[in-house]
């Protein structure tokens, strides 16, 4: 899975991160409510799953066998059209997974005829990342469960990758996800006096970037394009944080403006959402402080462009990097 910082250093505009489409309410009169403790999570997304998500285990689920490597059945049946149905294979007894949260899991997904697009069990190797960051369909499924539950997810293609074709999983394809939790992250978010509280170092900034905003505010990024861009990949402190300084090994939580060069002034901000995390390695801030307010040249390589763009003042992406706190996975 592709770094999410280095993911965002390939957006421009007003690129969308989080896949999917907007939820659509199901006619029927099955809830979650029962058998979700929400109080248990800082986050309320009551509302949410009992809009998007059926855990009753009743419905139309693919027979699954195997053990160490899971196998999918066709589906039979009445494929869901508005809810992600859930089904817990194998209790786990391990920490409660919450809406947001970095999760490490195996995986298989399939279609519902049985083909598998995608497999971490095939390659060997688990994988981590955020449920913000996914399909609706995954983010509400495995929030509320438990690290060592298998389940079976199957998601519609409103919850899913819709009308959209997206490699090998045609558009309007209803997917099948059999999940084993192997971990999730718990999250320390800095307190408020460590977030406005950060010191302006009054470095340099590149030549015609401009950052606006107290530290602990939504801050505002300006690109000049009658400027020339940089050329090299560069981390510049706005604000440098009194927090806990990040180590290898560790991920921290961060909120981000972002734009480019050749966007003509359009960016997009995550400050509305729930703060992301990411390997302070991956996103190379390692020795950094929570508090800290970075902005992070990004140029892309020739064949990283979006579609349609050309030369290098559209390659050259400007993040402004917030880091809020660190996550740890159990």
């Amino acid at each position: 899975m592709m770094s999410s910082l280095r993911r965002l250093g390939a957006l421009v505009g007003a690129a969308a991160l989080v896949l999917g489409l907007a939820a659509c309410n199901d006619l029927t009169s099955s809830s979650t409510s029962s058998a979700v403790d929400y109080a248990a999570c800082a986050t309320d997304d009551s509302e949410l799953q009992n809009q998007n998500v059926d855990r009753t285990g009743k419905g139309a689920f693919p027979d699954v066998t195997g053990d160490d490597t899971p196998v999918i059945a066709a589906g039979k049946g009445t494929e869901p059209t508005s809810k992600v149905l859930v089904k817990t294979l194998k209790q786990g007894d391990g920490a409660l997974v919450c809406p947001g949260a970095t999760v490490k899991v195996n995986y298989v997904g399939a279609l519902w005829n049985g083909t598998v697009f995608d497999s971490s069990y095939q390659k060997g190797e688990p994988i981590e990342f955020s449920l913000d960051q996914v399909v609706k369909g995954w983010g509400y499924g495995l929030a509320h469960t438990h690290v060592g539950d298998r389940l079976e997810l199957v998601i519609p293609a409103s919850l899913g990758y819709g009308n959209q074709a997206r490699g090998n999983i045609p558009a309007n394809s209803t997917l099948v996800f059999v999940v084993d939790v192997l971990g999730t992250s718990t999250t320390t978010m800095a307190d408020e006096s460590v977030l406005t509280g950060a010191t302006a170092t009054g470095e340099a900034l590149p030549a015609g970037v401009t950052v606006t905003g107290d530290p602990g505010t939504e801050p505002t990024l300006t690109i000049d394009e009658t400027v020339a861009p940089p050329t090299e990949r560069a981390t510049y402190t706005i604000y440098k944080g009194s927090g806990e300084t990040l180590t290898e090994g560790q991920n921290f939580l961060y909120k981000y403006v972002v734009g480019a060069f050749g966007a003509n002034g359009q960016t997009q901000s995550s400050w509305s959402q729930n703060p992301q995390s990411e390997s302070a390695v991956e996103a190379e801030l390692v020795g950094y402080t929570v508090g800290s307010r970075v902005l992070v040249v990004i140029p892309l390589s020739d064949g990283s462009a979006q579609s349609g763009q050309s030369g290098a003042a559209q390659q050259v992406n400007i993040l402004v990097v917030d880091i809020v706190g660190t996550s740890t996975m159990e």
